[in-house]
């Protein structure tokens, strides 16, 4: 044997031949079982770790606000939504009546101009529309203006002689419809909105009128207050329509005494009731009020 490299004497008690006990453990183990895991004597020691600086750390505290914090949240809130509004930009309004809605106006046919205002008309298909109304000594005069472009749309003029009623209350929505069943008429505001519906016609509308959404041949037109009404904390007078209301029935009065033969007119009446809005539906009045699609906004020039 090499130098420096000792001899082994197995007879040497040191010396054991046996298998090491890991080894002998296993040896009866069939190739099956040496492929499963040993779970019943994990190696792996149980330890629970602890940061104490984890459990120091706290949730963070919600901001506490106070009613007048609220308050002046939703003020703010009001504000930032207001200016979205064309038509509520300082002259913008005036600008429009004077400029651009008198120019059709004919003070011999239509009269002279009484007062104008800044309404929400609700169609029978429950549509919210933005539209300026202004009243004559003859006419009411319903104007679609466009505020972003500045220019009228379109117009109607209707002779005060020829408003038979006026229907003064609450919308309501018919019963056991989808508007309940979706809860869309519980929360829709228009149920504690004070409205006014404008009756032309000693008729009711028919069946063809009033599931056509683009008729103008309703014979009656709802008005309530604009938008501005709600956003701003002293809203304008031309954007209430109790105001307008209150014009409107002393014009029509004027104007039924100055005709001469009074007695071939309709009857005339004021009544406090309901507005019922047969709607059975609603799912486009749904998109069309909460995206305020018929009111002019600086999303761009949607609206119709």
């Amino acid at each position: 044997m090499a130098e420096g490299v000792a001899k082994l004497d197995e007879n040497d008690p040191s010396f054991r031949s046996e298998k090491p006990p890991e080894y002998q453990e296993r040896t009866d183990m069939t190739s099956e079982s040496l492929s499963e895991p040993d779970t019943t004597n994990s190696s792996v020691p149980n330890v629970e770790i602890r940061d104490q600086r984890f459990y120091n750390q706290h949730p963070p505290m919600a901001p506490v606000y106070s009613n007048e914090d609220v308050k002046q949240i939703s003020e703010n809130m009001k504000k930032e939504e207001a200016k979205k509004y064309f038509s509520l930009r300082e002259g913008q309004f005036e600008n429009a009546v004077d400029t651009d809605c008198k120019a059709f106006i004919n003070p011999e046919e239509d009269g002279e101009v009484v007062s104008s205002y800044l309404l929400t008309e609700i169609d029978h298909w429950d549509h919210e529309k933005e539209r300026i109304v202004i009243i004559t000594e003859k006419k009411l005069i319903l104007v679609k203006y466009n505020f972003i472009g500045l220019r009228v749309e379109d117009h109607r003029k209707i002779p005060l002689i020829n408003c038979d009623k006026i229907q003064s209350g609450r919308f309501t929505y018919p019963k056991n419809t989808m508007m309940m069943i979706t809860g869309y008429a519980d929360h829709n505001p228009r149920v504690i909105q004070h409205g006014v519906r404008i009756h032309f016609q000693h008729s009711e509308p028919s069946l063809l009128q009033n599931w056509n959404p683009w008729s103008h041949e309703i014979p009656y037109i709802s008005f309530t207050n604009h938008h501005s009404f709600d956003l701003k904390p002293n809203p304008p007078s031309h954007a209430q329509v109790k105001l307008f209301e209150k014009a409107l029935i002393d014009e029509i009065n004027m104007a039924r005494s100055a005709v001469p033969n009074k007695e071939k007119l309709s009857r005339f009446e004021v009544v406090e009731e309901e507005l019922p809005i047969t709607v059975y539906l609603g799912l486009s009045a749904k998109v069309v009020n909460q995206s305020k699609l018929g009111f002019c906004k600086d999303r761009g020039n949607v609206f119709y």
